[in-house]
Order: C-alpha cells, then structure tokens, then sequence
C-alpha cells in the first residue's frame, strides 16, 4: 500500500510539473513579430501550427528579415510564387527603395519619388543573393 501512494504521488507531481512548463513550449523556434498585435485575434497555438508547415527555405527567408519586413516573404508564400528567393528579394528591395525616397521627403507617387527608387534598385544588395 506504501509503494502505491508514492507512485500515485509521483504520478500526480509529474502531471502537475507538466501543466508548470511554459505554454507554447514546442513553439520556441517561432520566431518574434510573426503573431499579431491585436490581441483580439493573437492565437499563439495557430501560429505555431502554421510555422511548422513551413519548409526550411521559407523559415529561413522569413526569420533572417528584420521584424518589418518579416510580411514580405510570407507575401510570396501566400502568392505561391515559384521562386521564393527572387520574389523576396524583389520586395524586399520594393519595400526599402520606398522606404528611403519617403525619408527623403519624395512624395509617394511623384516622379521624384519613382526615380528615387530606381536608383535605390541600382545599388541595392539582395539580403538572399543567388
């Protein structure tokens, strides 16, 4: 009857050590700013449900961006473009070209503004050369 208690007291410590470990603990390679913001639709279980059905490429691409950009390959994902690295590239560089020309005071869609990214496009490096 002793041996019984212990066991079921071992039992019963262990589920309780479980429950303890954080949430989302088969989740940790989900890297930041992937989940939302609005914590009305945050679901973190979704989230990493939805990175593990990524391919190795595809996390590669989107936990190497910086937080801001981490949308650009996921674009390309969602497209299903065939060429995940081009598309990224193409957008990442899309994305910073217009970034830079606005900083300069270019207005969005001026003619100043389109030039000002071609020559952004010019002298960019590719985050994921080929």
């Amino acid at each position: 009857m002793k041996y019984l208690v212990q066991i079921c007291l071992a039992l019963g410590l262990g589920l309780v050590g479980t429950a303890m470990l954080p949430s989302g603990a088969h989740a940790q390679d989900v890297p930041e700013c992937i989940d939302t913001d609005d914590q009305t639709r945050n679901n973190p279980a979704a989230t990493a449900q939805w990175w593990s059905r990524r391919s190795a490429e595809e996390k590669k691409y989107i936990s190497e961006l910086p937080c801001e950009e981490r949308f650009i390959p996921m674009i390309c994902i969602f497209l299903f473009d065939p060429d995940l690295r081009d598309c990224t590239n193409r957008r990442v560089a899309e994305y910073r070209a217009d970034r830079a020309c606005s900083k300069k005071g270019h207005a969005l869609l001026s003619e100043e503004h389109a030039a000002c990214k071609e020559d952004f496009k010019k002298s960019f490096s590719p985050p994921f050369p080929g």
